[in-house]
């Protein structure tokens, strides 16, 4: 008999918090899309110990901003910390004493039939300016929030605009890219309208006509709630202040607590059985399936212990009630695979395992499998 909770599911877009790969850079920091670790030198920790960290927030986070300031600062202890519109930016950026934190993303081309084609990652950034270095922007950590070209993570729309010189649209995607704030190698695609579709660059646009400000104005987030971005926060906060690092696709196990797993019921997000359905897809987005009831099931029926899987709101007001404790997956692929159990009260990782899959995949009974022979330890 199965032990797991009724469940119901959005059909359009992942509709659930996530929490997210964590790659902590103090000793070496893996970098997607280079495939290859970089360096950010210890001693620089005291170069951000000595600014103010601006998180640049989205005009959808207006709403919050009270109650997202209050949970920021409560748990952001290594500097002094200052929320700023994105459209603020430019006062900011490229000013000594300050680091930053904000959306990032790289593209891997367009939007096409291919499970790798379109977004390679999409994560929180954390850097600071070196003045004087080839490279001046050094990131100190990265919060993979969505790793993979076609995660649930953001439904991107890029509306029609008109520029100065004529009317464009933007495309779902842009090449990679470094320094995209001051556009030094900004490389946003955007075509004509009229005629044959013609490439021009955006570096001479304003910050407010580039294509990452539709990403925070008209991108919508559902691993970007308050109890997220905490524990995002948090995770950080703790590796600078013991000067600790973690790598991407770091494997983590905590058995004290995973044992609590056997009698405390499993929160799966419902993204977590989503993946794109490349058949049926729009120009500007991608659209989303759900994984078959039979798959679900046997999915659910690896696991000998309770677990209900929920929504984006459900999980929030759990992982907010101070009364109790709720463990709950994180489910993040790219061409590598992570799935991750975080303790709500502690905002600590309990589990990480992560394995490579030629395919962007939903949560799978060898998941399951696998999590239930290391609960039992059964794993080393």
């Amino acid at each position: 008999m199965l032990k797991f909770l009724p469940f119901y599911f959005l059909l359009f877009f992942f509709q659930s918090i996530s929490h997210a790969q964590v790659s902590m850079g103090v000793n070496r920091q893996y970098v997607l899309g280079r495939e290859r670790m970089t360096d950010f030198p210890i001693e620089d920790l005291t170069d951000i110990k000595s600014t103010t960290l601006v998180f640049f927030y989205r005009k959808a986070d207006e709403s919050i901003l009270p109650e997202l300031e209050k949970a920021l600062t409560s748990v952001w202890k290594v500097t002094p910390l200052k929320l700023v519109p994105y459209s603020q930016a430019d006062k900011y950026l490229n000013e000594p004493n300050y680091s930053y934190a904000s959306i990032s993303t790289l593209i891997n081309g367009e939007f096409r039939n291919s499970a790798r084609a379109g977004m390679w990652e999409l994560y929180l950034d954390f850097w600071i300016n070196k003045p004087g270095k080839k490279r001046t922007k050094e990131s100190f950590a990265w919060v993979y929030i969505s790793t993979g070209s076609a995660i649930p993570a953001a439904h991107i729309k890029a509306p029609v605009r008109t520029a100065s010189y004529g009317p464009y649209v933007f495309k779902a995607g842009f090449y990679n890219h470094t320094d995209y704030y001051r556009g030094d190698y900004m490389c946003d695609l955007a075509y004509r309208i009229k005629g044959n579709e013609e490439l021009i660059t955006q570096k001479e646009l304003p910050m407010t006509d580039k294509y990452f400000n539709y990403l925070y104005t008209y991108s919508t987030f559902h691993n970007w709630t308050i109890p997220d971005l905490k524990t995002y926060f948090s995770i950080v906060n703790e590796h600078l202040l013991t000067g600790a690092s973690r790598t991407f696709c770091q494997k983590e196990r905590d058995d004290d607590q995973l044992k609590k797993l056997k009698e405390t019921t499993l929160m799966i997000p419902e993204y977590a059985f989503l993946t794109p359905d490349l058949d049926n897809k729009r120009k500007d987005t991608l659209i989303y399936k759900r994984t078959s009831d039979a798959e679900i099931e046997k999915v659910l029926s690896a696991y000998p212990y309770t677990t209900k899987i929920v929504s984006t709101e459900e999980l929030t007001k759990l992982i907010q009630d101070p009364s109790r404790t709720t463990y709950y997956i994180s489910h993040v692929v790219n061409e590598y695979k992570t799935l991750t159990i975080i303790n709500s009260r502690t905002r600590n990782i309990i589990y990480s395992n992560c394995r490579y899959v030629s395919k962007n995949e939903a949560l799978r009974e060898k998941d399951m499998i696998l999590l239930k022979e290391t609960i039992a330890g059964e794993r080393k």
